[in-house]
């Protein structure tokens, strides 16, 4: 009995061997046949062929082919393969021609084609399986984009023709396209898109970086989530040019050298939007309504470009940003209130350096900000906040300097925020006030550096000498010139009363 049962597992065992000899001839070589995660895979890619290897087994799902030499494709290079769902054919020989009729016919799973990196293709190969929903074709030599160029692809999710040098769209490129939700066509030559030549897809995610784009595309689905048009030759976002892209939650235009405008309410419709990447561009103006309707937003990166000057309503729209970016601007002050987390309660991280900043009275607030453990928000990295002016402070980085440095003239005292009721013989000292002044015509004012102000007098000494300090100096001399006029007449004419009657003088 127990030499019939040693007999029997000598038996199992060479059957099991000779299973597993009769596997690995199954595998081509110099192919790599193994199974991942539930999934077959037959691995020939970099294996110097220039046709697709027979004997491939018939149960494979993902087929490697790429680096190779491979010319052409025909029906019996994928005969009884009908479990693949993905083939990798990029960085082979292939041309327009190349791929012949019924050549994927057999293959009824097939979805994804991975045609990248062919460098012969000049053209969207024909003869595609209509049943395929993603598609790679990227680094090929592609100049243009037709009315049939998809057309027997009814099926595409995501299409991916980076890196070729597509110049034109033809309008209805897309028009059959009722299923695409990605589409990345960065990095070719397009300078416009028609209008509307997206409208009948279901697009989420468009990429447009590094093309040659002048002006942002218009009448976009409004189911796009992601839009990148990064590296173009944008010159303005006008107003309202996003306000059907309800769903938006990321825009890139960063590195867009030429855009130096976004007007007024350009984001408006975009409350979804969380990400808005405006780095490297030379954008020279904010208003009040610049980021208007951007309230769902949570960064903002405007580093790296040319704005002067924030006003203080700029965020009041943008209440739930974290994080902020306009560091490399030129920015000389900034106003507390822009900061302020009572209006910004989850604003965290600030990054503001590299801007040529005026240490002054107007900027104490923000170095004491920085010296009280840098509380919520944090100011990124003060030591390399430099200062620009007054002279005696240029050069020198926050971390070097106390709050008591952060001046206006030669006064230590802070901006005046507040008006006063001050008594009879009380001084007050006001810094950079605005006075109205009754000449200067409607809507002018006088700047002055210093007032002293009492209840009766206010006298201001210009710390800078501009049209508006030279009248404030010039009522100053008159009003001397006038005193002394008076007091030269009354002179006259107690001289003239000794002369008429000498008599009634008495000494």
């Amino acid at each position: 009995m127990v030499v019939m049962r040693a007999i029997a597992l000598l038996w199992v065992a060479s059957s099991l061997v000779v299973t597993a000899i009769a596997l690995l001839d199954a595998c081509p070589k110099p192919c790599a046949c193994f199974s991942k995660d539930g999934t077959k895979y037959v691995n020939c890619s970099r294996a110097d062929l220039t046709s697709v290897p027979a004997g491939i087994p018939a149960d494979v799902q993902q087929l490697l082919l790429s680096g190779n030499g491979i010319a052409n494709l025909s029906k019996m290079d994928f005969a009884g393969l009908k479990s693949v769902v993905s083939i990798d054919l990029s960085s082979n020989q292939l041309t327009n021609d190349a791929i012949l009729p019924g050549t994927f016919d057999d293959l009824p799973f097939l979805g994804v084609l991975n045609l990248a990196a062919n460098e012969n293709f000049t053209d969207f190969p024909k003869n595609l399986p209509t049943r395929l929903y993603t598609l790679y074709f990227g680094y090929n030599r592609v100049t243009r984009v037709t009315e049939d160029s998809f057309r027997n692809l009814p099926q595409l999710v995501y299409v991916d023709f980076e890196n070729n040098q597509v110049e034109s769209i033809a309008p209805g490129s897309f028009e059959n396209q009722h299923h695409l939700t990605g589409l990345s066509i960065g990095f070719n030559q397009i300078t416009e898109l028609p209008d509307g030549v997206f409208k009948t897809t279901k697009l989420q995610y468009l990429g447009l970086r590094f093309n040659q784009l002048a002006r942002v595309p218009a009448d976009l689905p409004a189911t796009l989530t992601d839009l990148d048009l990064v590296g173009n030759k944008i010159k303005e976002i006008p107003s309202r040019i996003f306000s059907n892209l309800t769903e938006l939650q990321t825009l890139q235009v960063w590195q867009e050298k030429t855009l130096t405008t976004i007007g007024d309410n350009a984001f408006e419709g975009l409350g979804k939007l969380q990400i808005l990447d405006a780095d490297f561009c030379s954008i020279d103006r904010m208003t009040n309504a610049t980021l208007s309707g951007l309230s769902g937003m949570w960064e903002l990166y405007m580093g790296s470009s040319q704005i002067p000057y924030i006003p203080p309503g700029a965020f009041h729209d943008i209440k739930n940003i974290t994080t902020l970016w306009l560091d490399g601007n030129q920015l000389t002050t900034l106003d507390p209130t822009l900061l302020d987390t009572k209006a910004l309660p989850r604003l965290s991280e600030v990054f503001i350096w590299d801007n040529p900043w005026t240490c002054d009275c107007h900027l104490r607030w923000l170095k004491e900000h920085i010296d009280n453990n840098n509380t919520s928000p944090t100011i990124d990295s003060p030591h390399i906040m430099v200062c620009n002016a007054p002279p005696k402070l240029k050069g020198r980085a926050f971390d070097t300097l106390s709050p008591k440095d952060f001046v206006c003239g030669n006064q230590d005292s802070e901006p005046s925020t507040k008006s006063s009721a001050l008594g009879p013989g009380i001084v007050e000292v006001v810094r950079d006030e605005r006075m109205r002044m009754p000449f200067t015509g409607a809507g002018k004012s006088l700047r002055v550096a210093r007032v002293w102000r009492d209840e009766n007098t206010s006298i201001c000494t210009p710390a800078v000498i501009d049209d508006y300090s030279i009248l404030c100096m010039t009522g100053v001399v008159l009003l001397f010139l006038w005193v002394g006029f008076s007091m030269g007449r009354a002179m006259d004419k107690r001289q003239r009363a000794f002369a008429e009657a000498p008599g009634k003088m008495c000494f």
